[in-house]
């Protein structure tokens, strides 16, 4: 599809790009920063019937909820006219956040501000093949990627810091300047986009499913926790139906959320298996990593988040780099070497740690996150280069979904696996030597999981385009 560059005489070009990676950032930051907060909501609304870690859950159950409506939204209406709508309706639940006087009302500006990241995360995929130039699309990727870890690794950092001077509500005012420059960038630098057909209208029924279906899957995922019992397996069967209900309503829907040629796409179904993968493998780091440092190494809350940030740092600073490797050596080579530095990477997790202590974790975390980076710019170019224009916002989003997906799963399964291990090796005396223990087992997990999808890539050879 040919995109109009010219707009109002001002050409078209990647400064178009700056309000969507802004928007990322924005995203990411939405969801690590309110983490720190929870204490003082505890002390806040003490006596309140309702947990505040729901302010945490209900942004990104809606994120998760709403990111593929808002990518075919965006393929209907317009990417630009969507973000700029996200843009907004994340800005009303930041404003209604800073002013909730309720923990109810808190919850469900959260859940606007989740509905509004949901367009801030699909729709900036989607636009670097409208803006950025066919020979810069992998160093775009990159970026964004950058963003994304940008938003998640300053979280944290800059609401402690905020909270340690004001209160909670200052961490909410804090997004309004940065949320209010992105909508102005957007407005000035992009250009609206030829939107699909008028004939074309959004699937409803197919939205509501796919939010329900979403909604169960994390409840079970969060019940799956604490084991098995009869809460699970009925979580379990309403999943499953769900998942038929909307399969059956996508074949007969006249213009489908998800259209059928990208379910049937053997390249994307891959890849999105590998992109929920590894997401899982990062995820598991962010958990078990604080109990090797804490229980294992003995180190401080403060020691360990210190050691816990170089990840995230080095993954930003590799974003751009990940993004010109894949420009230079291709999509499906870039793809492959970051898989195969993710085994190497896991393995480095799996016995630097055990032989190095301290310096070990911190060597194997340098070398994982790089690789990650590597492996989503390239996954991330080559979906998107090989997806048809009038399906990038679905597209996109269903990226984004499929990594949500690696992070629930990831959340869910690798702290029972440590801890499995850790409590069934009757040969290891002391808590520190279990919990090494645990450490090497799960990451030699980990190595496998990458070496599974690795292989599954090399045998059907999903390369040709798609979509």
């Amino acid at each position: 599809m040919e995109i109009n560059n010219v707009l109002n005489g001002k050409q078209n070009s990647p400064k178009a790009l700056i309000g969507p990676s802004i928007s990322i950032i924005l995203a990411a930051f939405g969801i690590s920063s309110v983490a720190v907060v929870l204490p003082q909501l505890l002390q806040e609304f003490i006596g309140s019937q309702l947990d505040p870690s729901l302010v945490v859950s209900a942004y990104i159950l809606a994120v998760t909820a709403l990111i593929v409506p808002a990518g075919r939204a965006g393929d209907i209406f317009g990417k630009r006219t969507i973000l700029i709508a996200g843009l907004l309706l994340f800005l009303f639940g930041v404003l209604v956040a800073y002013f909730s006087t309720t923990l109810s009302h808190l919850i469900i500006s959260r859940l606007a501000q989740g509905a509004g990241a949901a367009a801030m995360m699909a729709m900036p995929l989607a636009q670097v093949r409208e803006f950025a130039p066919q020979n810069q699309t992998g160093r775009w990727m990159g970026v964004m990627g950058t963003m994304s870890a940008i938003g998640t690794a300053s979280g944290p950092a800059l609401a402690g810091m905020i909270t340690s001077h004001f209160d909670w509500r200052t961490v909410f005012l804090f997004q309004v300047p940065l949320t209010v420059i992105a909508i102005f960038l957007c407005f000035m630098f992009s250009i609206r986009g030829k939107r699909l057909s008028g004939h074309n209208r959004i699937d409803y029924a197919g939205a509501a499913t796919l939010a329900v279906l979403l909604a169960a899957f994390v409840l079970l995922m969060s019940d799956l926790k604490d084991g098995i019992d009869v809460g699970a397996l009925l979580l379990g069967a309403i999943t499953l139906l769900l998942v038929f209900l909307f399969w059956m309503i996508e074949k007969r829907a006249r213009d489908p959320l998800i259209p059928l040629a990208l379910i049937k796409s053997q390249h994307l179904r891959i890849s999105f298996v590998m992109n929920a993968t590894v997401s899982m493998i990062m995820m598991g780091m962010l958990i078990v990593g604080p109990y090797f440092l804490t229980l294992g190494l003995g180190l401080t809350t403060a020691q360990m988040g210190l050691a816990m940030s170089l990840g995230p740092i080095t993954s930003a600073l590799s974003g751009m780099p990940a993004g010109r490797l894949t420009e230079k050596l291709g999509a499906h080579r870039t793809v492959l070497l970051g898989l195969i530095g993710m085994i190497f990477s896991t393995m480095a997790m799996a016995t630097l740690p055990y032989l190095f202590s301290l310096g070990g974790f911190i060597l194997a975390f340098m070398l994982l996150a790089p690789s990650y980076q590597i492996f989503l710019a390239a996954l991330n170019t080559s979906v998107m280069e090989g997806t048809l224009d009038k399906n990038q916002g679905v597209t996109s989003g269903l990226l984004n979904l499929s990594r949500n997906f690696g992070f629930i799963l990831g959340a869910s399964i690798t702290s029972p696996i440590f801890w499995f291990i850790a409590n069934t090796d009757e040969g290891v005396v002391t808590e520190a030597d279990r919990i090494s223990k645990a450490m090497v087992g799960t990451f030699i997990f980990a190595s496998v999981l990458v070496l599974s999808i690795l292989v599954l890539w090399l045998i059907l050879k999903p390369f040709k385009r798609e979509g």
